[in-house]
């Protein structure tokens, strides 16, 4: 292996498209719906949630996009936090995205491919670990042999879960036109101010299934023209996923009853069970792991992008840099993500892991975006290829949405929070230790 070998612009407008898209859509439309309904018994209050969580993931994407187009580098938000904040907040940020929050999500994703498919194809929970690895293990290869390699498997997989979706859209189309199942009361109900908590509540559950947005960036030196394609493809992205959410969220509603949907966690199994009997309910549940497995794959091959980002700015993970001579990707960090996630498979302990990371993650989300408002007045005359649409609202609105978000899950989940913020702190003495050998 050599230094020497650079990246590969082999990433069009659609491929960063499709990976925005395979990433946001994982397999939180498919379960959160049931989460939502336990605290919001209304229909079209439910449906408003979905668009509001789209317009939040739209104000972000939106600065994302400026922030991209400025600096089009690999390592998307790891980037824009080092160049707006500096290297120590940089390395803080890339400490608990990359060891905790991204590991993490892989973990889970493989462990639900796996769960999903023994409904396909049965074999004991046993296994489920196994072939958890398995994927892990197989997809690594697969992006570790080129980004070609990986643009396939995502292309493939994102249409897949692209026409799961319409197909579930399409269903309660054609209940609709029949006499909606369920007959669901589509009338606004008075906002009481325990109406409003539960609204907050069950926000939380939307936001999750929006998370994804944010990775075309991290490939920005793999992807041409990137200072017009990485904007365009993660505002595209955003827009045609919430406007996909929004017809499977009213399909869930027209098939579901208001008052069962709580207690319907496989809601997307339930639908197409009415819908086409256990054919259907096979197809979608097929089409749910192939769902995990397009997003398990995008989140592998930009997973290896931070690492190899962080290594290049930090002793410490600098062997994590090396580029492949022959393959021209970035091998070993590929590899070491695929390792510290195998052992949260068999540790137990990826749930934990996320629960305690997604707060210290969205201040982070929140510092990058904020960070748009902080460049526009302190470096005014920077190039920007492509500015904000509705700039000083657009970050603005983002930030205080995310910064209730993050006070409410303190006061709400205390315990866990803290145990995010304790964990994010074990990083400072690493970047100590790294700035020494950087001195050195």
């Amino acid at each position: 292996m050599s230094k020497s070998p650079g990246l590969v612009r082999s990433l069009g407008l659609t491929d960063a498209t499709m990976l925005v898209v395979g990433c946001i859509v994982g397999v939180g439309i498919f379960r959160t719906a049931s989460s939502i309904a336990a605290h919001v018994q209304s229909p079209s209050l439910i449906l408003l949630l979905c668009a509001a969580g789209g317009l939040v993931s739209l104000c972000g994407a939106l600065c994302y996009a400026e922030l991209a187009a400025m600096f089009p580098a690999t390592g998307g938000d790891y980037v824009y936090v080092t160049k707006i904040y500096g290297r120590f907040w940089g390395f803080l940020f890339g400490w608990c995205k990359l060891f905790v929050e991204r590991t993490g999500t892989i973990a889970v994703l493989a462990f639900v491919f796996a769960e999903y498919a023994a409904r396909v194809v049965p074999y004991g929970r046993g296994a489920l670990r196994w072939v958890a690895a398995l994927a892990i293990v197989l997809l690594t290869a697969v992006n570790v042999a080129g980004i070609q390699w990986g643009k396939i498997i995502q292309n493939i997989f994102t249409t897949l879960k692209v026409i799961a979706l319409m197909t579930l859209a399409g269903a309660g189309l054609l209940a609709a036109t029949g006499g909606a199942p369920a007959a669901p009361d589509w009338t606004l109900p008075s906002l009481t101010m325990d109406v409003v908590q539960s609204l907050g509540v069950a926000f939380v559950f939307v936001l999750w299934t929006y998370g994804g947005w944010t990775e075309a960036g991290y490939v920005a030196e793999e992807i041409r023209k990137p200072t017009r394609n990485v904007p365009r493809a993660i505002i595209r992205g955003v827009v045609l996923t919430t406007l996909l959410y929004m017809l499977v969220n009213w399909s869930y509603l027209v098939f579901v009853p208001i008052e069962q949907l709580p207690t319907t966690p496989l809601v997307a199994s339930a639908v197409m069970q009415q819908a086409a009997g256990s054919a259907g309910a096979a197809f979608i549940a097929w089409m749910i792991a192939c769902s995990a497995f397009g997003a398990l794959n995008g989140y592998i091959l930009t997973g290896g992008r931070i690492l190899l980002a962080m290594g290049r700015d930090h002793p410490l993970l600098a062997e994590l840099a090396v580029i492949h001579p022959r393959s021209r990707t970035p091998a070993l960090a590929l590899w070491a993500n695929a390792l510290i996630a195998i052992g949260l498979v068999f540790t137990k302990t990826f749930d934990q892991i996320m629960t305690y990371s997604t707060v210290v993650i969205s201040v982070f989300f929140m510092m990058a975006v904020f960070g748009v408002i902080l460049l526009r007045r302190s470096q005014p005359r920077l190039p920007r290829p492509y500015r904000a649409w509705g700039y000083p609202v657009t970050p603005a609105l983002f930030c205080l949405i995310m910064a209730g978000f993050i006070l409410d899950v303190c006061f709400k989940q205390p315990d866990e929070a803290a145990f995010g913020f304790a964990f994010l702190a074990v990083g400072v003495p690493l970047y100590w230790w790294s700035d020494i050998r950087r001195r050195r």
